[in-house]
């Protein structure tokens, strides 16, 4: 278990990269594998980070399935206000 500022680093890290790839649009669905991509999370790291962040309203899971659990997410409003604040 990952507990402080590393744990904070790893979900902004991934907050950024959803916000990035989001250009800025909450209805553009992102590529859980395209996401992964840069970050090289292992399934169940990014499953959980996934379900964690999907619990905070910062995106939603949008699509089941694919190598890493989860397909696709979308960001939400709330989530675009943290990318831009982080």
């Amino acid at each position: 278990m990952i507990i402080g500022s590393k744990f904070s680093r790893k979900y902004h890290q991934l907050l950024i990269k959803i916000g990035e790839l989001s250009l800025g649009k909450i209805n553009k669905e992102i590529s859980v594998k395209n996401l992964n991509s840069d970050l090289d999370m292992d399934r169940t790291e990014i499953k959980n980070a996934l379900e964690y962040l999907e619990e905070l309203g910062y995106i939603h899971i949008k699509t089941i399935g694919g190598p890493l659990l989860y397909g696709h997410i979308t960001i939400t409003e709330s989530g675009l206000q943290k990318y831009h604040s982080l």
